[in-house]
């Protein structure tokens, strides 16, 4: 079975790296994968960057450039109204580049779909697949207007225009438009729709856009033998930290800046705890020019992390993750967490529910008081053996590579 995967990128962002550890996995079964992507950083041979298939005669790529151009600016004008809230939301058009029929797509059994924003795939290239399409989803766009993550907002159940992301009043705005060209994109198309977490399943099967193809709930995974609990002390003294103190971790990427990551809620969650005098805590993602003072307890920051074994040294040392978001699918940092055997508080939204088992092996929050308690209640010594413990089995029974890509190769074999 030959099988395409397509991906903005195969190392940027959570979605790429789920992306690479499925396609590894189903690699490790038989099936014969690769990636399509726009932005390539790594040398695997089976990642393929869209450039080198585009044509390489100079004029042809320079008209392809200009008419490009004008697309793209047709749409970007669409945004003229909206523009002064844009660059603090979560919002994609269709703006997108042309494959120029490079890829032979009945050269594949299967075409697997994740996050192709960036302006990477034109949705209007699936009406030329007559092959089955998987797409895992990894938010919410594609079954919303322009919407990543729809917050409150369920217009995506129906038809969305008005959209309170732009702020906007009139029905057929930027959001009607694009939903309504994605309806006539999806539509006869022989989809199967893949979510990670049950809460987007449920999303998904009641969008207006989904509700007519299966959706499959099938986990992301992960390198359980990477992502392993060490020796808590030595992974303390690699970071030079202190071996008496108690350790709380937070991180993402863009972590102090991006809203979606509820940083503001951690530091008003931390300035309610009682008897801090030894706890500490350790920020990786933030912003090279944050400034640790602010905060209402000592910190420790990194900017940038080396190489995965720095972050499963950062799990380790810690006595407990916290993951504030206020929109989750199946956050990689709660399961790389869990994998390393710390616990985890989080707030009781979107697949939290899924990893975190309330007082197992971490703790579901309702608010900034609860998320509060959850920390004081990870950080007791009399709870964190059984914690530890339960976090590592979560993820042994529910997310390693060889279940999930059982998962996939099944479906795939199920739809071919």
């Amino acid at each position: 079975m030959k099988v395409l995967f397509i991906n903005t990128s195969e190392s940027r962002g959570g979605a790429a790296r789920a992306a690479m550890r499925i396609m590894n996995g189903v690699q490790q079964l038989g099936v014969n994968a690769s990636m399509l992507v726009k932005f390539r950083s790594s040398t695997d041979p089976d990642v393929i960057d869209i450039a080198s298939l585009l044509p390489q005669n100079v004029i042809f790529r320079f008209w392809d450039w200009v008419a490009l151009k004008i697309k793209n600016k047709l749409q970007h004008l669409k945004w003229r109204p909206y523009r002064k809230t844009r660059s603090s939301l979560y919002l994609s058009d269709l703006r997108s580049m042309s494959f120029h029929g490079r890829v032979d797509w009945n050269d594949y059994d299967v075409i697997h779909l994740h996050w192709i924003n960036q302006r990477f795939l034109d949705l209007g290239v699936l009406k030329n697949i007559k092959k089955p399409i998987v797409w895992t989803l990894h938010d919410c766009w594609p079954f919303c207007g322009i919407c990543h993550l729809s917050m409150d907002c369920q217009k995506y159940k129906s038809h969305c225009g008005a959209c309170p992301m732009l702020g906007s009043m009139k029905q057929k705005d930027l959001s009607y438009k694009v939903f309504q060209e994605k309806k006539n994109y999806f539509e006869g198309l022989d989809l199967h729709v893949v979510t990670p977490s049950n809460w987007l399943a449920d999303c998904a099967k009641q969008s207006e856009l989904f509700k007519v193809f299966p959706v499959t709930v099938i986990p992301n995974c992960i390198d359980v033998d990477l992502y392993a609990p060490m020796d808590r002390d030595e992974a303390r003294k690699r970071l030079g930290l202190d071996p008496g103190k108690k350790y709380i971790l937070f991180g993402a990427v863009n972590a102090t800046n991006d809203p979606n990551k509820g940083f503001d809620r951690l530091v008003a969650s931390v300035s309610a705890m009682r008897n801090v005098e030894r706890v500490e805590l350790l920020i990786f993602g933030a912003d090279a020019s944050f400034d640790a003072t602010v905060l209402p307890i000592h910190s420790t920051i990194w900017s940038e992390i080396k190489d995965d074994k720095q972050i499963v040294d950062l799990y380790n040392a810690a006595d407990v993750t916290v993951v504030p978001s206020r929109s989750e699918n199946l956050s990689n940092t709660i399961m790389e967490s869990l994998s390393c055997g710390t616990p985890v508080v989080a707030f009781n939204i979107g697949g939290n529910s899924d990893m975190v088992d309330h007082r197992s092996n971490g703790w579901l929050a309702e608010d900034i008081c609860d998320l509060t308690e959850g920390i004081h209640y990870c950080l007791d010594d009399d709870n964190v053996d059984c914690l530890a413990m339960n976090a590592r089995a979560k993820v042994m029974a529910n997310y390693t590579i060889d279940n999930v890509s059982r998962e996939y190769s099944d479906l795939y074999g199920s739809i071919v």
